[in-house]
């Protein structure tokens, strides 16, 4: 996202507020594609709204290095939320019914950080031989490459449960709600790291080092749930995996020199990683079909937009240390509200403190 804004506005001299119009109309669209497919991910196969999803990406981000007016971008940016939202809804589904959900979902977030990593890298070649829009090139060529693996995808089993709304779906609403109050919190402060980097006068280059090299520790996060798995008590992990959040989000937002910055930094992105990992494992131990999954991945979406929203209005009025204690509260409020309800569901199914070796 960062990267497509900066495209625009250097390329189409976009100004900034028309630029942040665009992303969150992306966001938006994201968050609403993964909420509304969750519905029926269950009927229809999600090889097919992957590739569809792909279709989306490759006609919006080919048209967006063509199209200049704004209301097309617009649209466009709309089109290419739609897309990455069905692509991300067949993700989860594809893998809610495999053996090991939690080691699956790990794997594949290790790759999507490589992956990231791998477009960062090729965005100076892209835009010297393209131009500032080459990125949206680069975008639609990575979705056609990847198209191909998403015939392996495979419909989840279907259960009694899944005759039940997804968010009716006994444990689902305490999970939705830690995930979305924690996603909230934890990713509207993450949005403005480079701001707080900034306003306690740190180099660019040093602000610049230490997002970049946080995105290679998170494989820390998904490394160690692919390693464990199951063979961990789900409970604890759950709450470690959130407590971590909230305390990176201190962390960061009370930072007043690189230690402290980096420290927040790079505990957000482990901590995130791990904890997604296990939200998605334990949506698909709760619903097979990633009904739930898919719908609590549009909720974080939802979540991550309405949080950067309020942390802007916090840092713009208050400081960003006040943004901190948003993102631990909220993190807190998901452990303390969502948390018990969803613990009391896992024990039931046999995936709880007492039963989750055994159910492994």
């Amino acid at each position: 996202m960062p990267f497509q804004i900066g495209a625009l506005i250097d390329g189409d001299h976009r100004s900034a507020s028309q630029a942040g119009v665009f992303g969150f109309l992306e966001v938006a669209a994201l968050a609403a594609g993964m909420i509304l497919i969750s519905a029926r991910i269950d009927r229809v196969s999600p090889r097919w709204i992957a590739l569809t999803g792909s279709a989306f990406v490759v006609v919006a981000n080919g048209g967006l290095y063509f199209v200049h007016p704004l209301h097309l971008q617009l649209a466009l940016a709309v089109l290419v939320g739609m897309g990455y939202g069905l692509v991300f809804a067949a993700t989860i589904a594809g893998a809610a019914a495999t053996a090991q959900p939690d080691r699956v979902y790990a794997i594949g977030n290790g790759g999507a950080l490589l992956m990231i990593t791998a477009i960062i890298g090729t965005i100076p070649a892209a835009s010297t031989r393209l131009g500032p829009l080459g990125l949206f090139i680069g975008l639609a060529v990575l979705a056609l490459v990847c198209a191909p693996f998403f015939l392996a995808f495979k419909f989840g089993a279907r259960t009694a449960e899944t005759r039940l709304a997804a968010w009716r779906t006994p444990g689902a609403p305490g999970l939705l709600f830690a995930w979305a109050a924690y996603s909230a919190g934890a990713g509207g402060l993450y949005a403005f790291s480079e701001r707080i980097g900034t306003s306690i006068a740190l180099p660019p280059k040093q602000i610049a080092a230490v997002l970049s090299i946080g995105v290679f520790v998170g494989l820390l996060g998904t490394g160690a749930v692919a390693l464990l798995g199951r063979n961990v008590n789900r409970c604890g992990a759950l709450i470690v995996g959130i407590g971590g959040s909230g305390l990176s989000c201190l962390l960061l937002g009370f930072a007043t020199n690189l230690g402290l910055f980096a420290a927040g930094v790079f505990s957000y992105w482990v901590f995130t990683m791990f904890l997604y990992s296990y939200l998605q494992g334990t949506a698909a131990i709760l619903d097979a079909t990633g009904r739930v999954g898919t719908l609590g991945g549009g909720l974080e979406r939802l979540g991550y937009a309405v949080g950067t929203a309020i942390a802007g209005v916090l840092a713009e009025h208050t400081t960003y240390s006040s943004t901190g204690v948003l993102g631990f509260v909220s993190c807190a409020l998901g452990l303390a509200v969502g948390y018990p309800s969803l613990f009391r569901a896992l024990k039931r199914i046999g995936a709880g403190p007492i039963c989750e070796k055994r159910a492994s």
